[in-house]
């Protein structure tokens, strides 16, 4: 056995342990094994087999996976930038307070908000057409935006730009992180020239 396999297990289970607050007895039965096995291995007296290490190691992952869940929510809500991550529906998860200023919205909080029926029938006609190109299947790699919003109140139409990109969850969702920015008038017309409309859609296919 080298020293670095010797050291790997026992550093893996004992930190999975305390992180999560099991003991090893408790390790134990999730691992279908008994609680002198879990000892040794964490002593490095003894290694798991081939399979033991496959299912320890998808524990761990499994773990680590649902912690960047959460970090990507904390990363979103305490952006310094205007940012949101939407779930299927187009429907706001989390945000940052900029966003709330940057699109000069009316109301403080947009959690649980959808986009649908919110920014007016442009952004709405935009937003379709974006979850229809697969945002939410996990097809899209990429995605940029142009949007007018509120354009029926007069000397409220506000241009933004939005980037796009999508985040696998552990429950195998997809949310997508969003980017916005506001930007002129000239600079969307500009935009919607270059894009060949409104959007420019990246498939995983085309990257």
């Amino acid at each position: 056995m080298t020293g670095s396999a010797r050291d790997y297990w026992p550093t893996l289970l004992k930190s999975y342990r305390v992180r999560h607050g099991l003991s090893q007895a408790v390790l134990s039965s999730h691992l279908g094994v008994d609680q002198t096995t879990v000892s040794r291995w964490e002593r490095g007296l003894d290694t798991p087999g081939v399979r033991m290490r496959r299912r320890i190691r998808d524990l761990a992952r499994g773990s680590q996976a649902a912690r960047q869940d959460q970090a990507i929510r904390m990363r979103v809500r305490n952006a310094l930038w205007p940012s949101s991550l939407m779930g299927k529906g187009a429907v706001f998860l989390e945000a940052s307070r900029a966003v709330v200023t940057e699109a000069q919205l009316s109301v403080p909080e947009i959690r649980g908000m959808s986009v649908y029926g919110s920014f007016g029938d442009q952004t709405d006609a935009v937003t379709e057409r974006w979850e229809e190109a697969g945002i939410f299947r996990g097809d899209l790699a990429l995605a940029m935006t142009v949007n007018v919003l509120n354009p029926t109140l007069p000397g409220q139409t506000i241009y933004i730009q939005t980037l796009d990109t999508p985040h696998f969850t552990i429950d195998g969702e997809v949310w997508c992180v969003c980017e916005i920015k506001r930007i002129d008038e000239a600079r969307y017309h500009s935009l919607v020239r270059d894009f060949g409309g409104n959007s420019l859609l990246v498939p995983f296919d085309a990257v």
